[in-house]
C-alpha cells in the first residue's frame, strides 16, 4: 500500500516536477545568454553556442544549468562539448533545430530531439543524455536515432493531459501532417499520432515554407504553426490526451497582401501564459531589397476564425529588420529577437489585451553577445504560472488568481499590506502606492504549496483641463508645439514622474497608440485633441483630458493696385463700382468665407464703420480709399488696405496714312520707320502728355504688351500695325488706331537668252516677232507689265516702246525690256537680250573610204575627222562644226553622233552622214553623206600545230585558193610560193596569202608549228586491294608523256584508278593521238553487303572476277566460325540461306582459296 501511494504522489505532483526553473537559463544567437533565476534578469556572455537559428537549453529544478545545444553539438555546464556530444543531425539554419525533454521518472536522463534543415535527409532524430556520466557533467549514450524524414524545421513539446508524459510534435515535409510522439516513463513511442489537417505546407525556393516556428499553448489547448516565405499562419486545437491536432483556423486574411514581387514571412510565434493571447512575428520582404516587420496580437477567448482575425492588432512599431523568435519566459514575459541586434525586445504583460500588453523595443542588453533568429524552446508546460495578478494602479481593484492542476481545497491570500482573503480569485484595493509582497497558500488533495509575487501599486496622475487654443491663421494648416500645453495638464505634479502625449481620438489615447508628433499641424476649423498623462513607473496608470484647437481662417492681403480711369465726358467725375476690386482683394480666397467693405478713412476701416459704395463718385482727380476684409464667422480675424483712384483727361489716337515701299532686292521683306506717322497720330494734342507705342495685334495694343521697335522689318505684303496712345500719367487712359505697312514686289528682270536666227539669203537682216520673248520674260511672274525698247534710257524712263514685228538695224543688236509692278509702276527693273542673224553653211560630199579588214572580223578603226577639209571645202572651221552619224535621221536630229577619231565599223559596207552646223546656232546646218567599205581578209584555215607521228613521218599542207602565196621558215627564209608545201623538218613556219577587191589588195599571214610525238610501246596493270574497292596502277613503256582511260573517251594524266571489282578495258595513248594501246583486265574483289529480299538487287554474294582463277574455292562462315556454305566462285554465289533457311541479318566471314594455295579472308554483311 505504501508503494502505491508513492506512485500516486509522483503522478499528482508532476507539475511541480516540471519546475519553471528548468527554463531559467537560455543560451542562443551568437554567444548570447540570459539567467532568470534571481527575478532580476542577468546577461550571460560565457556561452560557447553561436548559431543562426535553432538552439535549446535545460537546467535542473532549482535553476542550475545542465547543458545546451544547437542541434549539432551538446555543451555541458562548463561550456565544453560532451565527450560524445558532437555530430548531431540538427542544423544551424534549422528554425527549431533542437529541443530537450526530461525522461519522465528518470531524473538523470534527457532526450535531445533534432530536426535537419529544409526537409533534408536526416529529418527528425533523437539522442539520449545521461547526466550521471563524465563526473556529473553528462554524456550521450544514444545518438542520431531516426524517427521520421523528411520533416519541416518545426519542433515543440507539451505535457500530456495525465501530467506526467510529454508530447513531442513535428510537421511532415510538403504535406499537412502533424506527427506527435509520446515520451513516457517507459521511453519514447516511435509510432507517432498523425493528424492530417490544415494546409499542405508548400516547398518554395531556398527552403521557404519549411522555416518558421511551431508552438503549443502552455495549457495544451492550442497549437500555432508559421510557414515562412508564404502568408500562412495557422491556428489549431490540440488534444493533450490523444495528441490529435484539429479545427484549423487560417489567419492569412488578416495580414496585408505583399507587393507583386514581395514575399510574406510569418516566422516567430508564442502564446501568453494564460494561453488566451497569440503573438505572431511577421516580416514582408520586398524587391528590390526591403524589409518591413511587426508583431501582431490575436485574442483566442472565442475560438472562431472571423472573431480571432477581427481581434488582430499590431502591437509594435513597424521595423526594417527581421523579427525572429518569440519565446515565453518563466517571468511571464515574452522575449523577442531581432536579427543582428545586441539586445532583446519584450512583451511585458502578454496576458494584457491590445497595447496593454506593453511591448518595448531593445530593453534587454546582451552585453557582448548578439541575437540571430532563434531563441531556445522549452516544454510549453513550464510556463503555466501559479499566481497571477492584474491592475496595479492606485484606486483600481487588483485582481488575483492562481492556477492549479488539482481542485483547491483551501486557499489563503496575504496582500502584503496587512489585508488577507480566503477567496479563490479575490480583488483587493490598496490604500497607498508602493511595493507589496503577495503570498498565496493553496491546499489540494495532493499537496500544500505557497507562491509569492512582488507587485508595485502606482499613482494615477491627474489630467488637468486645458483651455481651448484659438488662433487666427493665414494658410491652410497651423503648426502647434503641443508640448507648450504640458504645464496646464501637469498643474502642480512633477514632470519627471509622468509622460504626457497627445492623440487624435479617445481610443488612441486609451490604447497609447498613434501619438501625435510634438509639433503637429491642424487644418482650419475645430480639432479635438486628447491628452494622456501616464505614470512613468507603470504606463497603464494614466488619465486623459481633451481640448479643442480652433484654427480660424485669417486674411492674406497682397498689394492692391491703384485704379485709374479716363474721363470720357471731360467733367472730371467718374462713377466707380468698388465691388470690382473684390476679386483682387480676395486674391483667390473664398468669397463665402470673407466679407469686404470700403471706407473713406483708415480709422473707419479698422473699426468696420461708415462703409461706402459699392457705387462711388470721386470729388477729386486723385483720392485714397480704404478697404477691410474679415472672416465672416470670426470677424476679429481681419486685415485692411488702401488704393488710389484717379480720373485722367481724354486721349485720341488719329489714324495715319499707310507706309509703302518697293521690294527692290526681291527678298520679301522691307524696313519701315514707324515714327514717320507720329505727327499724324497725335494731331493737335500735346505730345508731352502722351506716350505712343506700336503693336502687332489689337489685343497687345489694348494690354500694352509686346511693343514693337520704332524700326521694324516686315515680311508681309500687307501688315497691320496697331497704335496705342496713352496718357503719361496713367497708362490705363488710352486710345488705339491702326494703319498698314505695304510691300510692293519690284519685278526682277530675268536672264533672257539671246535670239539668233539662220539667214537663208545671207543678207544680215531678219524680221523678229518680239512677242515670242514674252513668255520667257514673264515666266512665273504676276501683276507685271512688259515693254521693249532700243536703248537703256528709254527702258528706264518707260518711253519709246517697240512692239510686234521688228527688223534689226544692226547685226548683232541689243534690245532692252522693262518690267514694272502693275499696282505700283515705279517698282520696276530693266533687262536685255541680243538679236543676231547668222549665215547658213554648205555640207560638200567627200570621197568614199575603202580599207582592208585588218582588225577583223569586219571591225576596223577609222579617223573620220580627216574628211572635215573635204566637207567644209573652204568654209571657216572656227564658225562651223562637223559631226558624223550612221543614219540620216540621227544627223537631222543631231543625236547619236559617232567618234571622229576612233570609229569602228559594224559591217563591211556602211553609209556615213555628215552634218555641218553654225557653232552659234544648231538649227543653222546642212547634211551630206559618203560610203565606208571594208574588204575582208583572205580566209586562211590552218591549225596552230601539226604533228609528225612515228607511224606516219610525211606532212603536206594546203593553204587554199588565193591570188598569191608566200611560205617562210623560222629564220625568215622564203621556202615556197605555191598553194601547197611539203614539210619534213620540225619548227615554226609562216604563210601569207592575198586577194584584190574594190581596187585594193588585202593579205593575211598565219604562223604554225610542226612538232613530233612519242608513242607507247606496251603497258602492264598492277592491281592492289581485295574488297569493294580495287586500285589499278598502269605502268606504260615508251618515250614521251602518256594519257590513260578506262572507257577510251575520257583520258587523264594520272595512271592510278580506284574501281569497283569487275572487268575493265584499259587504254594508253600519247597526247597527240599518234598511237593508242588497249587491254582488258579483271579487278578481283567482293561487295561488302548484300540484301536477298526478293527485289532483284544484290540478291546473292560472290567473289567478283573469280573467273580468272579456275578451280578456286569459296567458303562462307557465321560469326562463330561455323561453315555455312562451300561453293565455286564461278557459280551464281551465296543466296543467304543455310540448309534452305534464310539466315538473319548479321556479319558473315569468307575464305577464298585460289592459285597455288593462296588464301584471302574477310567479312561482309547480310541485310534484310
Amino acid at each position: 500500500m505504501k508503494k502505491a501511494w508513492v506512485l500516486i504522489w509522483l503522478l499528482l505532483t508532476s507539475v511541480s516536477a516540471l519546475s519553471q526553473k528548468q527554463a531559467a537559463i537560455w543560451y542562443f544567437g551568437r554567444n548570447a545568454g540570459l539567467d532568470f533565476n534571481s527575478g532580476t534578469l542577468v546577461t550571460l556572455t560565457d556561452g560557447a553556442l553561436s548559431t543562426q537559428e535553432g538552439c535549446a537549453t535545460i537546467s535542473d529544478a532549482t535553476g542550475n544549468l545542465l547543458f545546451y545545444t544547437d542541434g549539432i553539438t551538446v555543451w555541458n555546464r562548463n561550456h565544453s562539448p560532451m565527450p560524445n556530444g558532437t555530430g548531431l543531425s540538427g542544423h544551424p539554419s534549422s528554425t527549431q533545430s533542437g529541443i530537450i525533454v526530461p525522461f519522465p521518472g528518470n531524473p538523470n536522463l534527457y532526450f535531445v530531439f533534432t530536426v535537419d534543415e529544409a526537409g533534408l535527409g536526416n529529418g527528425l532524430q533523437y539522442n539520449m543524455v545521461d547526466m550521471s556520466l563524465d563526473g556529473g557533467l553528462g554524456d550521450l549514450t544514444l545518438k542520431n536515432t531516426a524517427l521520421a524524414t523528411p520533416v519541416m524545421e518545426k519542433l515543440t513539446a507539451v505535457e500530456h493531459a495525465n501530467g506526467s508524459d510529454i508530447w513531442v510534435l513535428c510537421h511532415g515535409y510538403g504535406n499537412n501532417e502533424f506527427l506527435a510522439y509520446l515520451v513516457t516513463s517507459t521511453g519514447l513511442n516511435t509510432t507517432p499520432v498523425v493528424s492530417a489537417t490544415g494546409l499542405d505546407h508548400p516547398i518554395l525556393y531556398n527552403g521557404q515554407g519549411v522555416r518558421g516556428y511551431m508552438k503549443v499553448s502552455p495549457n495544451g489547448e492550442f497549437l500555432a504553426s508559421m510557414a515562412s516565405g508564404t502568408d500562412h499562419a495557422e491556428l489549431f486545437r490540440f488534444d493533450p490526451s490523444s495528441g490529435q491536432v484539429s479545427d484549423p483556423i487560417l489567419l492569412d486574411s488578416y495580414f496585408p497582401l505583399p507587393a507583386p514581387s514581395g514575399v510574406q514571412s510569418p516566422y516567430g510565434v508564442e502564446f501568453s501564459p494564460d494561453s488566451r493571447k497569440l503573438y505572431v512575428g511577421y516580416t514582408e520582404y520586398g524587391f528590390p531589397y526591403s524589409i518591413s516587420s511587426a508583431i501582431h496580437q490575436f485574442d483566442l477567448s472565442v475560438y472562431d476564425q472571423a472573431t480571432i482575425i477581427a481581434s488582430g492588432l499590431e502591437i509594435s512599431a513597424t521595423k526594417t529588420s527581421e523579427i525572429g523568435a518569440l519565446q515565453l519566459a518563466i517571468d511571464g514575459k515574452i522575449y523577442v529577437t531581432i536579427i543582428d541586434e545586441s539586445s532583446l525586445s519584450a512583451i511585458n504583460n502578454p496576458n494584457g489585451p491590445g497595447l496593454t500588453c506593453d511591448y518595448q523595443d531593445n530593453v534587454i542588453s546582451l552585453g557582448t553577445g548578439e541575437s540571430s533568429l532563434g531563441l531556445p524552446p522549452f516544454i510549453q508546460s513550464f510556463f503555466v504560472v501559479g499566481l497571477t495578478a492584474e491592475n496595479f494602479c492606485l484606486g483600481d481593484g487588483t485582481e488575483f488568481s492562481v492556477t492549479s492542476s488539482e481542485p483547491i481545497l483551501n486557499i489563503a491570500w496575504d496582500f502584503g499590506d496587512g489585508n488577507t482573503s480566503l477567496l479563490e480569485n479575490p480583488t483587493h484595493s490598496y490604500a497607498t502606492t508602493g511595493n507589496y509582497t503577495v503570498q498565496v497558500t493553496v491546499t489540494t488533495a495532493v499537496e500544500t504549496r505557497t507562491e509569492t509575487k512582488e507587485i508595485t501599486i502606482s499613482e494615477v496622475p491627474m489630467a488637468n483641463p486645458v483651455a481651448n487654443v484659438e488662433i487666427c491663421h493665414k494658410g491652410p494648416a497651423y503648426g502647434l508645439d503641443l508640448t507648450t500645453l504640458d504645464a496646464e495638464i501637469l498643474g502642480t505634479q512633477t514632470a519627471s514622474e509622468v509622460n504626457i502625449s497627445y492623440f487624435s481620438s479617445q481610443t488612441d489615447a486609451d490604447g497609447n497608440m498613434n501619438a501625435l508628433p510634438a509639433t503637429s499641424t491642424f487644418d482650419q476649423g475645430t480639432t479635438t485633441v486628447f491628452a494622456r498623462i501616464a505614470n512613468k513607473q507603470n504606463n497603464l496608470c494614466y488619465a486623459t483630458t481633451n481640448f479643442d484647437i480652433v484654427v480660424k481662417a485669417s486674411v492674406e492681403v497682397g498689394v492692391v493696385t491703384d485704379w485709374t480711369v479716363c474721363d470720357d465726358d471731360t467733367d472730371g467725375i467718374y462713377d466707380f463700382d468698388l465691388s470690382q476690386k473684390d476679386t483682387e482683394i480676395l486674391g483667390g480666397q473664398e468669397a463665402g468665407t470673407f466679407a469686404i467693405s470700403y471706407h473713406g478713412s483708415q480709422i473707419d476701416a479698422d473699426n468696420g464703420t461708415n462703409p461706402i459704395g459699392p457705387n462711388y463718385e470721386n470729388t477729386l482727380p486723385t483720392e485714397t480709399l480704404y478697404f477691410r476684409i474679415e472672416n465672416r464667422t470670426y470677424p476679429e480675424c481681419f486685415e485692411t488696405g488702401d488704393f488710389e483712384i484717379r480720373v485722367l483727361g481724354q486721349v485720341i489716337a488719329n489714324t495715319p496714312n499707310d507706309l509703302e515701299v518697293c521690294d527692290d532686292d526681291k527678298d520679301g521683306s522691307a524696313i519701315f520707320d514707324l515714327s514717320l506717322v507720329e505727327l499724324e497720330v497725335i494731331g493737335g494734342q500735346d505730345p508731352a502728355t502722351l506716350s505712343i507705342s506700336y503693336h502687332g495685334s489689337q489685343a497687345d495694343a489694348v494690354t500694352n504688351t509686346d511693343p514693337l521697335p520704332l524700326v521694324v522689318t516686315s515680311t508681309q505684303y500687307q501688315r497691320p500695325i496697331y497704335i496705342r496712345v496713352s496718357h503719361v500719367s496713367d497708362d490705363a487712359c488710352y486710345d488705339t488706331t491702326t494703319f498698314q505697312l505695304t510691300i510692293f514686289d519690284t519685278p526682277m528682270a530675268p536672264p533672257v537668252t539671246d535670239w539668233r536666227v539662220c539667214d537663208m539669203d545671207n543678207d544680215g537682216r531678219y524680221l523678229f516677232d518680239l512677242n515670242q520673248k514674252t513668255d520667257e520674260i514673264l515666266m512665273d511672274v504676276q501683276n507685271t507689265t512688259l515693254s521693249f525698247h532700243t536703248s537703256q534710257s528709254d527702258a528706264a524712263l518707260s518711253q519709246n516702246p517697240i512692239s510686234g514685228n521688228y527688223e534689226n538695224t544692226a547685226n548683232p543688236q541689243t534690245i532692252f525690256f522693262r518690267l514694272e509692278n502693275t499696282d505700283r509702276p515705279d517698282c520696276h527693273d530693266v533687262g536685255q537680250f541680243e538679236l543676231q542673224v547668222l549665215d547658213t553653211p554648205v555640207a560638200h560630199v567627200p570621197d568614199d573610204i575603202i580599207a582592208c579588214d585588218i582588225d577583223g572580223p569586219g571591225a576596223n578603226t577609222f579617223q573620220l575627222g580627216e574628211k572635215d577639209v573635204e566637207v567644209l571645202n573652204g568654209q571657216d572651221p572656227m564658225l562651223y562644226s562637223v559631226t558624223y552619224y550612221t543614219t540620216e535621221l540621227d544627223a537631222l536630229n543631231q543625236r547619236n553622233a559617232i567618234s571622229r577619231e576612233n570609229y569602228q565599223n559594224s559591217s563591211l559596207e556602211e553609209t556615213i552622214y555628215v552634218r555641218v552646223e553654225h557653232r552659234a546656232l544648231a538649227s543653222c546646218f546642212d547634211i551630206s553623206d559618203f560610203d565606208l567599205k571594208v574588204n575582208a581578209l583572205p580566209n586562211l584555215e590552218l591549225s596552230e600545230t601539226y604533228v609528225i607521228c612515228p607511224d606516219n613521218p610525211n606532212l603536206s599542207l594546203d593553204a587554199g585558193l588565193f591570188d598569191s602565196y608566200s611560205w617562210w621558215d623560222a629564220d625568215g627564209n622564203l621556202i615556197g610560193n605555191s598553194q601547197t608545201l611539203d614539210i619534213t623538218a620540225l619548227g615554226n613556219y609562216q604563210v601569207r596569202v592575198s586577194e584584190t577587191s574594190n581596187g585594193i589588195t588585202c593579205g593575211k599571214t598565219v604562223s604554225f608549228e610542226v612538232v613530233s610525238s612519242g608513242a607507247p610501246e606496251s603497258f602492264t596493270v598492277i592491281r592492289e586491294g581485295f574488297s569493294d574497292k580495287v586500285v589499278l596502277n598502269i605502268e606504260a613503256i615508251g618515250i614521251g608523256e602518256f594519257e590513260y582511260s578506262l572507257d577510251g573517251t575520257v583520258f587523264q594524266g594520272d595512271a592510278r584508278f580506284e574501281v569497283f571489282p569487275g572487268t575493265y578495258t584499259v587504254y594508253v595513248r600519247d597526247p597527240y593521238g599518234c598511237r593508242t594501246l588497249s587491254k582488258e583486265i579483271t579487278a578481283v574483289g567482293y561487295q561488302r553487303f548484300f540484301s536477298p529480299n526478293g527485289d532483284g538487287i544484290h540478291e546473292s554474294w560472290n567473289i567478283i572476277g573469280a573467273q580468272e582463277f579456275p578451280g578456286s574455292k569459296l567458303s562462307i562462315y557465321d560469326r562463330y566460325g561455323k561453315l555455312l556454305k562451300q561453293l565455286s566462285p564461278q557459280g551464281p554465289g551465296w543466296d543467304g540461306t543455310y540448309m534452305g533457311r534464310p539466315l538473319p541479318a548479321s556479319d558473315y566471314w569468307f575464305k577464298f582459296e585460289y592459285g597455288m594455295g593462296e588464301t584471302i579472308t574477310g567479312h561482309f554483311a547480310l541485310k534484310r
